[in-house]
């Protein structure tokens, strides 16, 4: 069977169910198998001393007594079973299922699966699971069972026997990786590593699976990287400066640029004077002053008869954007204009005749702008935001838009300068490290969950002020781990402060949408904003004052960083207060490094020593490139490895080759996302 198939095609998987795994992105049979856990439960027995109180175990045991129920103060309705697991005696503890009373015997052997704890001397096993254990009939129990993401209305077991049902089809699976690469590095085939990975028989074979998928993920990464370099990077620059004079510009500015700001645009000249294209990071930590930079680039492309392309990922910045340089150009004889999404056909088609005649100097949109119809008449300079990284492709079909434009990429986000080396590998490298001066910093709390009340009385009384306040959850749905989420905590403070204008803004929520809500926002017309990380990048709202995250231990220390820059962007003084339940260990010291430090570089060099490799990058890690597996840290090894091979096969031109026609298939899918 085809494995983009429907999941309806797997035995047992009805529309309901299909409808319920839809949920989770799980819509083919190919879907299911690429659906990896995200942890694993170790159920090898043990016996109750051997347990721990913080991990789910298995403990095979055999019941000694009845079993009771009773009706505690609270409600709650606790069964306890006597059971005994050859050493020592404790009870199975079960909640609100006073049912099972009638379920258990003496003498019967049981398969128990929870948590162990010791209640006065005497061990209890709090379980959600329980297995009749019989010689007659063993068991079908994985000694290492995966766990996978959930969300409402998917149960573990309905992910676990969908998967199961797909790994029987899993010979249809292409292998990605030629033959040779896979003798060369010892590696795992693709089917042996999806089989290992969902329902590996030890831990040594879950590691080599892996290694395996970590090793294709950061070949990918590293060939499509290489691809990028050949598309920009040493192209011979065609569009020439005989005029880099910014004094002009300089001249009409309100304010002085910083020294990083300086700096940079001294790089960005030596770039326009090379005979080789730019194709250059600016980073700058948030407040930095990148959109100056931004205009500097822009006005000496105009001055040079060129025209240049501001790209944002939202509508709404896209117009902040465009009344900044409206702002900053404007009065230099500089054409700008807009192209976004609500112009009639007619305005469109104007704009757009416009600019392939050349009487729109500097265009500002979202990524739209690169679509097709959209034609320039010399295109010269283009400047993205980090959040619209190119894909090869779209790098290719950009370049073709003009004769090899130089490129600025802008990043908010600060990365160590190692790991920037590595993550932007393709492009050169600025950074601006000084800030505006007189800009305030942000008064950072860390406060314990039990003083929430205090902290949205406080939100309430700077609203009332005429001010705008951000709350931020890590979660947008009821979810399995009882995370606090955005659709709960909005109805939550609607309850408790109806009188405040409250909206939710999160990413499953179309563009349009966002866009809308940001510029209510903006308008006053909502005062507090209930929001996942999608605010992280946004607009400037000037009247935002208060940024409040809730189970804040659950963020990078970068991340937090990021959202507590979405406030302070007036004379007004703003606050960021971090409701967490960690009051200590390594999750409160970040907090509070967070606390008293406001340098984003320093700020994301502590979250990637205290935090660990694995989780400082989060899941996306490199715009449109998205991993699973893999870490730019902790798989320094084979990454290194992988560039090397990369490099390799892209040099001695073997993608054309028959047996990397799989790998070229894989790399085609992800760059053109």
């Amino acid at each position: 069977m085809d494995l983009s198939a429907d999941i309806t095609n797997i035995k047992g998987i009805g529309p309901a169910k299909a409808k319920l795994l839809s949920k989770l992105g799980i819509c083919s049979i190919r879907d299911a198998l690429f659906y990896f856990p995200r942890d694993y439960q170790d159920l090898s027995p043990l016996t109750f001393k051997q347990g721990r109180e913080d991990q789910i175990a298995a403990f095979p045991c055999i019941v000694t007594g009845n079993a009771v129920s009773k009706k505690a103060l609270s409600g709650l309705y606790i069964t306890k079973v006597p059971v005994f697991d050859g050493q020592n005696n404790g009870y199975a503890v079960f909640f609100n299922q006073p049912y099972l009373q009638q379920r258990f015997y003496p003498r019967q052997k049981l398969l128990l699966i929870g948590k162990v704890k010791k209640n006065f001397g005497t061990f209890e096993i709090s379980s959600s699971e329980w297995v009749k254990l019989d010689k007659n009939k063993p068991i079908k129990l994985e000694r290492i069972r995966p766990i996978y993401p959930l969300t409402k209305g998917v149960s573990q077991n309905l992910v676990r026997n969908t998967v199961k049902s797909a790994l029987e089809l899993i010979s249809n699976l292409k292998e990605t990786l030629p033959q040779s690469i896979l003798k060369q590095h010892n590696l795992l085939s693709l089917e042996d590593a999806i089989k290992n990975i969902h329902f590996p028989k030890n831990f040594t074979i879950l590691e080599k699976a892996r290694e395996r998928l970590i090793f294709e993920e950061l070949l990918l990464f590293n060939l499509s990287i290489g691809l990028s370099k050949i598309y920009l990077k040493g192209q011979k620059r065609k569009n020439i400066y005989n005029c880099l004079d910014l004094k002009p510009f300089l001249s009409k500015l309100p304010f002085s640029p910083t020294s990083g700001q300086v700096k940079v645009i001294n790089d960005i000249i030596k770039d326009l004077k090379s005979e080789y294209i730019m194709n250059r990071l600016v980073q700058g930590d948030v407040g930095s002053g990148k959109t100056l930079v931004a205009c500097a680039a822009l006005y000496l492309a105009a001055k040079n008869g060129l025209q240049g392309v501001m790209m944002a990922p939202t509508e709404i910045l896209a117009e902040q954007h465009f009344q900044t340089l409206q702002r900053f150009l404007k009065s230099h004889g500089i054409k700008i204009d807009i192209l976004k999404g609500g112009l009639s056909k007619k305005d469109r088609q104007n704009r757009l005749d416009k600019l392939k005649k050349g009487d729109i100097d500097v265009l500002v949109g979202t990524h739209a702008v690169i679509q097709e119809d959209v034609e320039f008449k010399r295109l010269g300079m283009v400047i993205t935001d980090e959040q619209h990284r190119f894909g090869v492709k779209q790098r290719e079909n950009l370049v073709n838009k003009g004769q090899y434009p130089d490129v600025l990429v802008m990043s908010a986000t600060p990365i160590p300068r190692t790991l920037a080396m590595v993550l932007y590998s393709d492009l050169d490298i600025s950074i601006i490290d000084t800030l505006p001066s007189g800009r305030q910093k942000v008064e950072t709390y860390v406060v314990q969950d039990y003083m929430r009340k205090r902290v949205y009385d406080f939100m309430a009384a700077e609203v009332k002020k005429g001010h705008l306040a951000y709350v931020v959850c890590p979660a947008v749905e009821e979810n399995e781990l009882d995370i606090i989420n955005v659709q709960e905590h909005k109805e939550y403070l609607q309850r408790e402060y109806p009188n405040l204008k409250i909206e939710m803004l999160h990413g499953k929520l179309k563009q349009e949408e966002k866009d809308r809500i940001l510029k209510q926002f903006l308008a006053k017309e909502i005062q507090v904003l209930v929001a996942t990380t999608v605010v992280e990048v946004g607009v400037d709202v000037p009247f935002a004052t208060l940024m409040i995250i809730e189970s804040a231990e659950r963020f990078g220390l970068a991340q937090l960083h990021q959202l507590r820059g979405r406030v302070g962007r007036s004379a007004l003084k703003s606050y960021c207060i971090l409701i967490s339940s960690s009051n200590q260990g390594i999750a409160r010291e970040r907090l509070n490094y967070l606390m008293n430090c406001h340098n984003g570089f320093e700020i994301s060099q502590k979250d990637l020593e205290l935090r660990g490799p694995g989780e400082f990058l989060g899941v996306k890690q490199h715009g449109f490139f998205e991993f699973k597996f893999a870490s730019f840290t902790k798989d320094m090894g084979t990454l290194k490895t992988t560039q090397k091979l990369a490099q390799e096969i892209l040099d001695k031109g073997y993608l054309a080759l028959p047996e990397y026609a799989n790998l070229k298939n894989s790399l085609d899918l992800k760059i053109n996302i």
